[in-house]
């Protein structure tokens, strides 16, 4: 039972608090950090009031601070023939106002001493009204934060009528006995008690039950992390595995560069020293080369001397074969410039009749062309109305322009033929 003890307090305590913030988040204070009251004295004039703006202190005024006092007063109460213990907490932030410190202008620099000493006692009879109404046990199911906030609503209005304004806050935390034996005038109370220890020991095995699935979860979790570190260490290990490998393989390669490169300087050394023998035997073949070179040019200066004097008989043979030559080419060349003279004598016998002929072309074709025109003329000053025969007229003197454009065309056509076709012939 003592178990059950504790959490139906801690219960009530934390239904206490949650109110009482309520309830301080209504009331309004109405707090002036920097009030003042001012005494002034001189001689029979004597006057209290507030301190004003712009205040020059003179040497008959005394001012006094009305200050904001925290005051903290706690206690007990028993309910139920002692079966339930409640500690009052009240937490009370006041401050005097003008009117109050009129009212005690001899006591000025001990109002707030006053007021704890005076009204100490005020304020725990009104809890201790508010407490003597909690006949039954519905308070231990909804908890005390309804007495709370009425017993800070009593407090601060019985201080405000008192001209102090103030901010309260009141927590109340009930304790509970050992069950005793029941009496009737506290069975709902008891009764009460027992269903909030059922609730909460509901609420404790459900919280539990909670807790171990939150640790069921927890340790697999856990153990998924577990395994996940084993498999980032094995993959881990398997890269450094394949790293060292990739070193092995790379280390291989080099080795392998570094041989091959050995492989090409002996090589190089080798090529060179042949290129050495190759570059001896060669000076020696080239002094070879020249002694028969030279056994060569006397070889070839005298077949060369005999083929300038075979060349030289066979000019003079070959001089006597073009003399003859020439003149079989004289004769020939002598016959065809007489044919050509005749082919061109012909040609321009024939180009004298061809302009003779377009000529008498051109000449019959603008007599024609202008006996038309003539007529025409005179067939449009005698009809100029007739305008489709005029028109008739103009398109048949088009069809004759463009007939004269197609026989000079022609004739052209003729002329620009006959030079390939003498060409021809002279070929």
């Amino acid at each position: 039972m003592n178990n059950s003890k504790t959490e139906i307090d801690s219960w009530l305590m934390t239904l206490s608090t949650e109110n009482g913030d309520d309830i301080n988040n209504v009331w309004e204070s109405g707090f002036e950090v920097d009030r003042q009251v001012v005494h002034s004295k001189f001689g029979p004039y004597n006057k209290l009031f507030l301190r004003p703006e712009g205040f020059v202190k003179r040497f008959y005024h005394t001012v006094y601070p009305l200050s904001i006092e925290e005051w903290q007063c706690k206690d007990q109460a028993k309910l139920y023939d002692g079966f339930c213990t409640i500690d009052i907490v009240l937490d009370v932030r006041f401050q005097p106002t003008y009117n109050y410190a009129v009212s005690n202008m001899e006591i000025l620099t001990e109002l707030n001493e006053h007021i704890k000493n005076a009204y100490h006692d005020v304020a725990f009879d009104l809890v201790n009204r508010e407490l003597l109404n909690l006949s039954d046990g519905a308070w231990v199911q909804e908890g005390l934060g309804k007495s709370e906030k009425r017993i800070c609503s009593a407090i601060n209005e019985m201080l405000i009528l008192q001209n102090i304004q103030s901010e309260v806050s009141c927590k109340l935390t009930p304790r509970f006995e050992e069950f005793p034996d029941v009496q009737f005038a506290k069975e709902s109370v008891y009764l009460s008690v027992l269903k909030k220890s059922f609730e909460f020991h509901e609420q404790e095995r459900e919280e539990l039950f909670r807790q171990q699935q939150r640790q069921e979860k927890q340790k697999i979790e856990q153990r998924r992390r577990q395994l996940q570190q084993i498999n980032e260490m094995a993959e881990l290990d398997r890269q450094r595995q394949a790293l060292l490998a990739e070193n092995n393989k790379f280390l291989l390669e080099e080795k392998a560069d570094q041989q091959l490169d050995q492989f090409r300087v002996k090589k190089r050394i080798h090529a060179d020293k042949t290129e050495h023998i190759s570059q001896l035997k060669g000076i020696d073949l080239a002094a070879s080369i020249k002694n028969k070179e030279k056994e060569q040019a006397l070889f070839r200066e005298n077949e060369q001397r005999e083929k300038v004097e075979l060349i030289a008989h066979q000019a003079k043979l070959k001089e006597k074969e073009l003399a003859a030559e020439i003149a079989e080419y004289e004769a020939e060349q002598a016959s065809w410039r007489e044919a050509k003279d005749k082919i061109h004598a012909e040609n321009l016998d024939l180009k004298h009749k061809q302009k003779q002929l377009e000529f008498d072309t051109d000449v019959g074709y603008k007599k024609r062309y202008e006996v038309q025109r003539l007529a025409m003329q005179e067939e449009s000053y005698s009809a100029r109305k007739k305008a489709d025969v005029y028109l008739k007229r103009e398109i048949e003197l088009l069809e004759l322009e463009k007939q004269r454009l197609a026989l000079q065309l022609s004739i052209k056509e003729v002329k620009g033929r006959q030079p390939d076709n003498t060409d021809d012939k002279e070929a």
